[in-house]
């Protein structure tokens, strides 16, 4: 992202992540460390001295080293590192009380175990800034941490307590040589750890925050508390209007929650600029009330979410610049994974329907190309901003299909799933070129795409206090042919735990049913595993491929039943509250006398029920001849009056231990009466 300031800009230079080696024997710790570390730094680790000689090179910027290690000491190792010539910062990070042997080791900082994340981070954060000074100013700071670790320990507890003496005099002598360069480096040490810990206070107020208004007033309230900023707020973009809305504020000279950013305040244009330029901004103090104002776009990827200004006294650094460019880009992900989150989980949701037709799309491109129906089947993100797409393509040449595919640059794998006569279903690995990808940036829910012949509907639900009008300027500004043909706001029925386990385990047959518990138990499902498949099916009583068949089976129901109303809503292109509408509509129609006693129309033999009605059928009963079982018997509690059978479907399946076949049938509202008289006909 640009930063800029008044009419001019400069864009910041990109550089690779820092890289920091970890070095200690104890795997836990060392593994921990690196987990703390790896989301803003490159990390190796290695686990020994000598491992760790044999991994560092040039690009290493800071190590942190372990004392008393098996075979070669973190003592040796400083040694070897520093007769190398590597020019990266070190420090000791060891359990050994320090004396005042240290004073002739090179490192830079010491600490002393026990450790926690703030340390870590702390400490590696502090020596990459190190890493920029002198080496005479670096000497300098070694040395202080040196007297600040031995003067924390009694004198008599030192071998030789007049060694502190002669480091305060040569403390002296070098600050005496180096002052203004000291002092400037003190004060960027000191601004070093005020930035870095704004980033962390926005970093924890982001994972705590779990709604958009939660994390924008959550990050405006760090800012002021923890930075040495007058105030902090949120601008949001209102399209009717045609003005910014302030969201969330905290501090003082700030705009009041809901208020009208009108085009007299100072700051309103270089919102504008910032949103328009996905740029950082500045207001000079002359400007506004004495005071400078930073203005960050937030932003994660494709999507924008307003901006944040900050005010602060004096003059605001190419440096505050970049750290709210990048705190504007935390609270756009934040925002996203939050949007994401509601979605997931609450009841209602705003759903649109598209008119899709642009070509770009390389989706509805290949209904174009091969004359025929593409389907979106399913999809996920990945990593990278890349999308994994399952697309099925009717009645075409898969291998054909895949030669088109393959060469595009938007797509980065692409590979045939299945092949069938009438239908070949793909997994595509976008990147580029599709609706699909800003709709996944913005935590849209897609739930269906359907295109032939180069027309094409999307089907997608956002959350409740979502704007769409800005998801719809945003894949607009790539795919101007899509148009919106319809918003309407949905309520999802929910379904209880219990109802779904309830409805699952009369689902599962007894032996399906015992095998994914003993399994789960046993530690099957773990990784490694605590038990093997051959452990599992002794315990059980049962063969191994016996075991994985019914393992199989138990799995292939409970994603059936899990995932049965969505797939079902892409694969007929339909929107479930369309669905519901039309089981609505059909409830309606019923007559009083049907209604009072529970029964339902006849149904043709044929007659296919959608998703919503196969899962909420009254029972699932699955009727099967097993081994094990003399006889399969069924039990209900159905209301004992008399009412009329409706069949949805009938599967017959052949059990691998039986010559007779077993039979799927789903059924609504049957008592235990009625239900022996049909198995008895069957």
């Amino acid at each position: 992202m640009a930063v800029q300031e008044g009419d001019g800009d400069h864009t910041a230079a990109t550089t690779p992540d820092p890289t920091v080696l970890i070095v200690d024997d104890d795997k836990d710790l060392a593994d921990t460390c690196e987990y703390w570390l790896r989301d803003e730094f490159s990390v190796c680790v290695a686990y020994s001295g000598q491992a760790a000689l044999d991994t560092i090179d040039d690009a290493v910027d800071v190590v942190l080293l372990d004392r008393r290690m098996p075979g070669l000491s973190g003592d040796e190792v400083l040694t070897e590192l520093r007769d190398r010539d590597f020019d990266c910062r070190v420090a000791m990070m060891t359990a050994v009380e320090p004396d005042t042997d240290i004073v002739e080791m090179a490192f830079d900082e010491y600490l002393v175990k026990p450790v926690d994340e703030q340390d870590v981070i702390g400490i590696v954060e502090e020596l990459l800034v190190r890493g920029e000074f002198t080496e005479t100013v670096r000497e300098y700071f070694a040395l202080e941490s040196i007297e600040t670790v031995l003067t924390n320990r009694d004198n008599g507890d030192l071998r030789d307590p007049a060694v502190l003496g002669e480091i305060k005099t040569q403390l002296d002598e070098l600050r005496a040589t180096q002052e203004s360069a000291i002092k400037e480096r003190e004060r960027q040490l000191r601004r070093a750890r005020e930035i870095n810990s704004l980033l962390r206070a926005v970093d924890s107020a982001l994972v705590d925050g779990t709604t958009r208004q939660e994390l924008e007033s959550a990050v405006c309230t760090s800012v002021v508390e923890t930075g040495n900023y007058n105030g902090a707020w949120i601008a949001r973009y209102d399209e009717v209007m045609n003005t910014f809305i302030c969201q969330a504020n905290a501090g003082s000279k700030v705009p009041t929650v809901d208020s009208e950013i009108n085009n007299t305040n100072p700051v309103a244009e270089s919102i504008q600029h910032a949103l328009s330029d996905d740029s950082v901004r500045t207001v000079a103090k002359e400007v506004y009330d004495d005071d400078s104002a930073i203005v960050a776009p937030i932003t994660y990827r494709d999507a924008t979410y307003g901006a944040l200004t900050v005010t602060l006294h004096g003059s605001a650094s190419n440096e505050e610049q970049s750290v709210f460019d990048e705190i504007g880009e935390r609270l756009g992900h934040g925002i996203n994974a939050a949007e994401s989150k509601r979605l997931l989980y609450e009841d209602a949701a705003v759903e649109l329907e598209l008119k899709h037709t642009d070509t770009r799309d390389v989706l509805i491109d290949l209904s174009v190309e091969f004359n025929t129906e593409v389907r979106l089947e399913g999809l996920s993100p990945t990593t990278d901003g890349v999308v994994s797409a399952y697309v099925a393509i009717d009645i075409a040449d898969a291998e054909t299909v895949l030669s088109v595919l393959s060469p595009l640059e938007a797509i980065i794998d692409a590979r045939i799933v299945t092949d069938e006569p009438t239908e070949a279903l793909f997994e595509l690995q976008l990147a580029d070129a599709s609706v699909l990808l800003p709709l996944v940036e913005f935590g849209s829910a897609v739930e269906s795409l359907i295109a032939t012949d180069g027309s094409g509907s999307v089907t997608i639900r956002v959350p409740p206090q979502s704007d769409p009008r800005t998801i719809i300027d945003t894949i607009q500004s790539s795919f101007p042919d899509i148009t919106v043909t319809a918003k309407r706001k949905v309520d999802d029925k929910v379904q209880s735990v219990s109802s779904f386990k309830r409805r699952l385990e009369e689902t599962l047959t007894t032996r399906q049913l015992d095998v994914l518990e003993t399994a789960l138990a046993s530690g099957y499902f773990e990784w490694p595993r605590d038990s093997t498949a051959e452990q599992v099916a002794d315990s059980l009583g049962i063969a191994a491929p016996t075991f994985h068949e019914h393992l199989r089976s138990g799995e292939r129901k409970l994603m059936q039943a899990f995932f049965a109303e969505r797939k079902h809503a892409r694969k007929s292109g339909r929107a479930n509250s369309e669905m519901r509408a039309t089981s609505m509509s059909t409830s309606e129609t019923k007559t009083e006398t049907e209604t009072e006693t529970g029964s339902h129309s006849d149904a043709d033999a044929s007659e296919v029920p959608t998703a919503e009605n196969e899962v909420n059928s009254e029972f699932n009963w699955y009727l099967r001849p097993h081994p094990h079982r003399e006889t399969s018997s069924v039990s209900g509690n159905g209301s004992g009056k008399r009412m009329k059978i409706r069949l949805w479907f009938v599967m017959i399946l052949f059990s691998p231990h039986s010559s007779s076949p077993g039979y799927w049938i789903t059924y609504q509202n049957c008592s235990s009466v009625e239900i022996d008289a049909i198995i008895s006909q069957w």
